[in-house]
């Protein structure tokens, strides 16, 4: 599977997030952006579309609270990355992830 071509065919707002993210049993990846769907990893590792995996995040290194959701992988780019959708959100760290982007857009 192919990534969208074009934001505009994104059903979330993105914005740049530079962290680290923790794929639980494989260790930290860099992550480059961030929306309340998902994500994208720079990553070597490899899993096939469809896969599910366990991450775990803050949205700011000051934040006490730790993220932690199961993401599907949606694209894959062998070798740099891995596009994932959140499977199981919950309600609070979908609206603080929203009130994060809100902000980093000047919202």
């Amino acid at each position: 599977m192919t990534p969208p071509s074009s934001s505009d065919n994104r059903q979330f707002k993105r914005v740049s997030f530079i962290q680290e993210v923790e794929v639980l049993g494989i260790g930290h990846q860099r992550c480059t952006d961030l929306s309340v769907g998902g994500l994208y990893l720079e990553t070597v590792h490899s899993f096939p579309a469809g896969s599910v995996v366990s991450l775990r995040f803050k949205l700011q290194e000051s934040d006490e609270l730790f993220i932690t959701v199961r993401a599907k992988v949606v694209y894959v780019h062998e070798g740099m990355g891995l596009g994932l959708t959140f499977i199981d959100l919950h309600p609070l760290y979908r609206e603080k992830i929203d009130s994060y982007i809100k902000a980093a857009m000047g919202g």
